[in-house]
């Protein structure tokens, strides 16, 4: 697992090795350690010194139930503060699938259009997006999805997002190619739409699963912990009346 760094100023992806101080941590932690670690924390949410993160969970990719959700986080325009944000859908499984632990979009354009980030193994693509600028998620994912197949994961901003609005939120597409899993709290739309992205897809075409060091021990805790979920009151309630 490597963290992609993609600089949005210049266009550019540098693939690089995870620190050993990153190495234990995912999701809300690797987020907040990377924040004391490379953002200032007198910058301006919006301007090029803060930076986007998406970090998937330590177990998403083996799509054991509840586990496969994406964090992502920046200095909040709302609150001044680190902020995590979770949503379920695809994006946390394709993103371990590209072997990403940490997804860091950095810096500002200086340029007004939009790009599409588009990941795979083969690297970033940066494609202009000025066709679905004003345009809400459900019509862009859908034009997104007929574009680079239904099987991939899309994480895209809306007009609110867009308009820097503080309590703008990051639409995630579900197991249906619908954008309804949404990281909602801190104004992280506004963070990705002052970087300029109205979507970023992530296609693992090619790719395989995270790989794991003893199978048959996996087996055995994956067991135990479905017998532990399944016996809980919340998950019978759940099933009774619905989250």
């Amino acid at each position: 697992m490597d963290t992609w760094r993609i600089n949005i100023k210049e266009r550019r992806l540098t693939v690089e090795s995870i620190p050993e101080s990153w190495e234990h941590l995912g999701g809300r932690g690797l987020i907040a350690r990377i924040m004391m670690d490379e953002v200032p924390g007198g910058c301006d949410p919006l301007g090029p010194k803060n930076k986007l993160i998406f970090a998937p969970g330590l177990l998403a990719g083996h799509m054991l139930s509840s586990c496969d959700r994406i964090s992502i986080g920046g200095k909040s325009p709302m609150t001044g503060g680190i902020k995590e944000s979770n949503a379920g859908g695809r994006t946390a499984l394709k993103l371990t699938r590209l072997g990403i632990k940490a997804l860091i979009i950095e810096d500002r354009p200086e340029e007004e259009g939009y790009w599409v980030l588009h990941l795979s193994k083969d690297g970033a693509q940066f494609e202009p997006a000025d066709a679905f600028v004003g345009k809400g998620v459900y019509d862009v994912t859908e034009a997104l999805l007929e574009r680079y197949g239904k099987k991939v994961a899309v994480a895209l901003i809306g007009q609110g997002g867009e308009m820097l609005l503080d309590s703008a939120g990051i639409q995630n597409v579900d197991k249906d190619g619908v954008p309804s899993r949404i990281s909602a709290r801190g104004g992280l739309g506004a963070v990705m739409g002052s970087k300029r992205i109205k979507a970023i897809v992530l296609d693992d075409d090619g790719c395989e699963k995270p790989p794991i060091v003893n199978p048959e021990l996996y087996k055995e805790s994956q067991a135990k912990y479905y017998k532990a979920l399944l016996d809980h009151p919340q998950t019978q309630t759940y099933a009774e009346y619905g989250t």
